[in-house]
C-alpha cells in the first residue's frame, strides 16, 4: 500500500511540474521557449506608461497560443513617473511553433518608430 501512494506522489508531482508557468523577460530577446499544451507563458516586461508609451503591436499564430486573461502593471515603486512591469500571459493551445513579437513605442501612434522590441520563438508540443 505504501508503494501505490508513492507512486500516486511521484506523478502527481510530475504532472503539478510540467503544468508550471514559464516565465520569460526581456533578457529572453532573441530565445526560443518550449512549452506544453495547456501550459502557461508569462512575459514580464519593464516599461513606464507615463512616458506615453506602451507594449503595443503584439504578434503571433492564435493557433499555437492566446492571451489569456488581462494584462497587469506592477509599479517598481510608489514614486510619481515611476516604471513598472507589464505582465502578459498566453496559453499554449496545441503543436506548432509561432514567432511572439511586441513592440514598445507611442501608445497612440503605431507609425511612430518603435524605442524597442521583443521577440520570441515558442515552440508548442503536445
Amino acid at each position: 500500500m505504501k508503494k501505490f501512494w508513492f507512486v500516486l506522489f511521484m506523478v502527481s508531482l510530475l504532472f503539478l511540474w510540467g503544468c508550471k508557468e514559464k516565465v520569460v523577460t526581456y533578457t529572453d530577446n532573441g530565445a526560443t521557449v518550449q512549452l506544453k499544451a495547456g501550459q502557461t507563458l508569462k512575459v514580464e516586461l519593464s516599461g513606464n506608461p507615463s512616458t506615453g508609451n506602451d507594449w503595443r503591436k503584439i504578434t503571433y499564430d492564435d493557433q499555437v497560443i492566446m492571451e489569456d486573461g488581462k494584462r497587469d502593471y506592477k509599479l517598481d515603486d510608489d514614486k510619481i513617473g515611476s516604471g513598472g512591469i507589464y505582465q502578459y500571459h498566453f496559453k499554449a493551445l496545441g503543436p506548432g511553433k509561432t514567432k511572439l513579437f511586441m513592440e514598445y513605442g507611442p501608445k497612440y501612434d503605431n507609425e511612430k518608430e518603435a524605442v524597442k522590441t521583443f521577440e520570441i520563438e515558442v515552440v508548442v508540443v503536445s
